[in-house]
């Protein structure tokens, strides 16, 4: 099975997000199993590639099984089905917890402990798990937390300890809980 044209495949994935952590470094898997063993956001960038390109495919089960090695080796939960962009970073991938509908956009940047969450956890009959949207450029500081089907504007930044409720523009700065607007970032 082949990729389709506008979607990158495993290789220029993991490759991606290794520009982020070694920047003007040229990729190789050689570089990439030199530092996975030292820096453990691109172990579980590795995890998650393969599990969003094994449900891509229609291996559900494979990629359920890597949520688990996933929480195991660095403690970081990714539910099978989120999309995500090219050059994802997690700074610090320990408590980061992703749902099974996130939509992530290119050269996003989570912190540690960051949750994008269901606004619902139990599941009744009608009522439809919305998951977050965020758009390409993002920075979500450490233990933020996004909830439902909020949209996060391109370049926009969520601040530590935040909870998203709504919407945020891009370019925006929030903070606090709730999340509300601080300022604009103005590199977005």
């Amino acid at each position: 099975m082949t990729n389709a044209p506008d979607q990158p495949g495993f290789r220029e994935l993991v490759f991606s997000d290794f520009a982020r952590y070694r920047p003007g470094s040229e990729p190789s898997w050689l570089k990439v199993l030199v530092r996975v063993p030292s820096v453990p956001g691109l172990l579980a960038s590795l995890i998650l590639r393969a599990q969003q390109r094994l449900f891509e495919k229609g291996h559900g089960r494979l990629a359920d099984q890597l949520r688990t090695l996933g929480n195991v080796l660095v403690g970081a939960d990714f539910g099978a089905g989120m999309k995500v962009g090219t050059g994802f970073m997690l700074a610090h991938p320990v408590g980061v917890t992703i749902g099974f509908g996130l939509v992530i956009g290119d050269d996003v940047t989570f912190a540690g402990g960051v949750t994008c969450a269901a606004r619902y956890y139990d599941d009744k009959p009608g009522r439809v798990q919305e998951f977050a949207t965020i758009g390409d450029g993002v920075l979500i500081g450490a233990n933020a937390v996004l909830v439902g089907g909020v949209t996060i504007g391109r370049g926009a930044m969520i601040g530590a300890n935040s909870v998203v409720l709504s919407d945020v523009p891009e370019g925006a700065v929030v903070m606090g809980s709730p999340a509300r607007r601080v300022g604009t970032r103005e590199d977005a």
